[in-house]
């Protein structure tokens, strides 16, 4: 049976690898390509923009086509980008999550295993 504090390192270190991970690569996408990275919270609060600018369209009393016209500037993203941050945040953050998980177990269970004593005699 497992050591129970390697048991709750290894997932503790998945998570934080993976969080860490996360900001490290939307930071890196906003320094290479001057925007934010298309992530599911970006999409959600860039729909969520575009339903308030038409609301606020229609109470100002703009004809139909001017409201249709308002468009998610997410539907305008090329799909090389899209499938370059699928691939950015999936494989590589799964990569750096399982190494970073091995790497916690190892050093947990060499910190908590028994070692024999220095003199043997």
């Amino acid at each position: 049976m497992a050591n129970p504090i390697v048991s709750i390192v290894v997932p503790v270190a998945g998570l934080v690898a993976a969080a860490a991970g996360n900001k490290a690569a939307a930071a890196g996408w906003g320094a290479l390509f001057g925007e934010d990275a298309p992530t599911v919270k970006s999409q959600k609060s860039a729909k969520k923009d575009v339903a308030k600018q038409r609301k606020q369209a229609k109470k100002d009393g703009l004809s139909k086509a001017e409201i249709e016209a308002i468009k998610d500037p997410e539907d305008d993203q090329p799909i090389w980008k899209l499938l370059l941050w699928a691939t950015v945040s999936g494989v590589l953050l799964q990569g750096l999550r399982v190494a970073a998980k091995r790497g916690a177990k190892t050093g947990a269970e060499r910190l908590t295993s028994r070692r024999p004593r220095p003199n043997r005699g």
